[in-house]
């Protein structure tokens, strides 16, 4: 039977502390990356940062979006990625899928993907993941994402790859 009654725990300075970051729970990484001439970094309330082209096209904000996840689990950088490509919010746009192919960026094992979605306004989008280890069972997920209307996926296509090139991680 578990004890509903939990006034016999009690908080004084001889328990343990919770503090963040800690040996078991580091900040996440850190990076740097060069945009391309035209971009500007802008908020974002879920990534690690974002930024437009200032010359996008009036029907779609280009952009690079930058996310960091923690990792636990002793899982491979091709599984993570084949997680994502996989996952409700991916698959549901049913994309088209090159990739993932090896490189390395940064001084890290790489896997560089391009999605092309096809449903409402077409896209493409360029994709570029890093597993850095962390310390003990830690590893942050850096993965980046750049977008645009597939209309304009030849012009924008180098220059993603220009700025996947130039992360920098603990800069």
């Amino acid at each position: 039977m578990i004890d509903d009654d939990l006034t016999h725990h009690t908080v004084g300075s001889a328990g343990m502390e919770l503090t963040y970051p800690n040996e078991h729970t580091p900040l996440p990484v850190t990076f740097r990356l060069r945009l391309a001439s035209g971009w500007q970094p802008r908020p974002h309330a879920t990534a690690a940062a974002c930024a437009v082209d200032s010359r996008s096209p009036k029907e779609f904000a280009v952009n690079l979006v930058v996310l960091v996840t923690r990792v636990l689990a002793d899982t491979s950088l091709a599984e993570l990625v084949r997680a994502i490509h996989e996952s409700p919010q991916t698959s549901g746009l049913d994309p088209s899928v090159q990739g993932p192919t090896p490189d390395r960026i940064g001084g890290y094992d790489a896997l560089l993907s391009v999605l092309t979605f096809t449903k409402e306004l077409p896209l493409f989008q360029a994709q570029a993941a890093v597993l850095v280890p962390r310390g003990g069972q830690a590893r942050d997920l850096v993965h980046l994402y750049a977008t645009c209307p597939a209309a304009v996926a030849k012009q924008y296509a180098t220059a993603f790859r220009a700025m996947f090139a130039t992360l920098t991680i603990g800069a």
